[in-house]
């Protein structure tokens, strides 16, 4: 972020030239006003990025100013200028908020100077606050490291490490939950921009009407809610990289805005009409198939060409399955970590059951998976009984079992054909409830024979009387 609106506070009419045209010279919108009062007038009516004020004023003081600017817009910057400089001023206006305190006479460098100072300041503030509602929103989790030994996923990577370093707009191409976010992360850990801000922006998360204000930023009273100027991702992201994740779900109206930014590199905020300059890296991704979107008018063709200068594709988890394992030993790690757990380590049961999977939902349902296996069991060892895989409609407990949405009419005849490889039950109950239902039926069905049942519902007879007893089944 620049400074780019400047109120002006002083009493002296040579001072407040002098200042005026210093700025002016650097394109600035400066307001000036002679005293304290105009100044309280001013800044109700606007929202300035630094007010620079005199210390001693007929009215108010520099410090009055202060306070009330602190009290109005405390992101706004106030230097104090005065012409009696003392310690003991200078420290009560460090200490109430000013940016800096400057002793009369000052050359025009030397607030140009401050304004280059102040400008990056700014741009630290809204990186900042941005990062906090990152992390605020849970995007804390580490999102860097690339698991992945199939021949597909090492000839991805090989292809990340070659286009990081360009400055070209990559497309990301695959279904929901392979890891598309992560490839993007990577790519720019490893460009040039590496050191400036990574901006994410979800756009099938934002409503139609706030899209625009979320890319571009907004004025003060640009709309009802616009108390403020307000920072957009692309003004967030200059000299970074811009994540446009699910690019597809963005409004035609906002598709032709976005295009204009790629061509020309500038932009207005929402209610402004100043343009802005950007340098934005920018990487799209999409799980949809782009080429359906285009002849749908659900994406402009030429937007897509413009984002489209690399394409990389992403494969689902069932068409790698080199990559299941090592994923799964990641996250088992990883997620042990996270909550305070002893690591734990994965059967050959479990590791089978893993692989024989299809993975609909991909790395991120293997993630919740073995996140639920860490936080809701104790042993240290996951075996294939702590794998809540869904299968369908429902969820797979151990190997043979699944809850399902089916009728209770299919429970029912599954009861009478004694000899069930599966039993269906309905929803709306928690999973313990399900399970235990599923125990009792199990147990009826095989004439309570505890061993058959226990092979049935795919865990050990030692197992199932820990499970009998947790449920008060023992009459069973």
């Amino acid at each position: 972020m620049t400074i780019e609106k400047i109120l002006i506070v002083d009493d002296e009419t040579i001072v407040r030239n002098f200042l005026a045209e210093t700025l002016r010279r650097k394109n600035l919108d400066v307001t000036t006003v002679d005293s304290g009062q105009k100044a309280f007038a001013a800044l109700k009516e606007t929202t300035f990025d630094m007010v620079i004020t005199d210390m001693k004023m007929p009215d108010l003081t520099g410090l009055d100013v202060l306070r009330k600017v602190k009290e109005l817009s405390p992101s706004t910057i106030v230097v104090i200028i005065t012409g009696f400089g003392s310690i003991e001023n200078t420290v009560e206006a460090m200490r109430c908020g000013a940016f800096n305190y400057l002793i009369k006479p000052f050359s025009p460098d030397t607030i140009e100077a401050l304004i280059d100072k102040a400008s990056e300041h700014l741009a630290l503030i809204e990186e900042n606050k941005y990062l906090r509602q990152q992390i605020s929103a849970g995007s804390s989790r580490s999102p860097f490291t690339v698991i992945g030994e199939s021949p597909a996923m090492r000839k991805i990577l090989a292809d990340v490490a070659q286009v990081a370093a360009s400055n070209a707009s990559i497309f990301i191409h695959g279904e929901s939950g392979t890891g598309k976010e992560v490839i993007a992360h990577a790519i720019h850990h490893g460009s040039l921009r590496a050191n400036q801000p990574f901006i994410k922006v979800n756009c099938a998360a934002i409503p139609e009407t706030l899209i625009e204000s979320e890319f571009f930023g907004h004025e003060k009273g640009a709309f009802t809610g616009a108390n403020a100027r307000r920072l957009g991702r692309f003004e967030l992201a200059n000299t970074g990289t811009l994540l446009l994740d699910e690019v597809t779900e963005i409004p035609l109206g906002v598709q032709a805005k976005l295009l204009r930014v790629i061509q020309e590199h500038e932009f207005e905020r929402v209610g402004g009409n100043k343009p802005l300059k950007v340098d934005v890296r920018l990487i799209s991704t999409s799980n949809r198939n782009v080429k359906e979107a285009i002849a749908q008018k659900i994406i402009r063709e030429d937007l897509y060409y413009r984002l489209n200068v690399v394409p990389i594709y992403l494969p689902p988890l069932r068409e790698r399955k080199e990559d299941i394992l090592p994923l799964a030993e990641y996250f088992l790690e990883k997620i042990s970590r996270e909550n305070h757990r002893e690591k734990k380590v994965l059967t050959q049961s479990a590791k089978t059951k893993l692989q024989r999977y299809d993975w609909p939902g991909n790395i991120r349902e293997l993630a919740n998976i073995i996140e639920r296996a860490v936080v809701m069991d104790t042993c240290l060892e996951v075996s294939a009984d702590h794998l809540f895989i869904e299968t369908g409609g429902g969820i797979e407990i151990g190997a043979n079992v699944v809850l399902n949405t089916e009728s209770t009419k299919k429970s029912k005849e599954a009861k009478k054909s004694k000899t069930p490889d599966k039993y269906f039950v309905t929803v709306g109950k928690t999973l313990q409830e399900l399970e235990k239902q599923l125990i009792i039926e199990t147990l009826e069905a095989h004439q309570n024979d505890k061993n058959k049942a226990a092979e049935i519902l795919g865990i050990s007879p030692r197992t199932l009387k820990t499970k009998i007893t947790a449920y008060k089944l023992t009459d069973l």
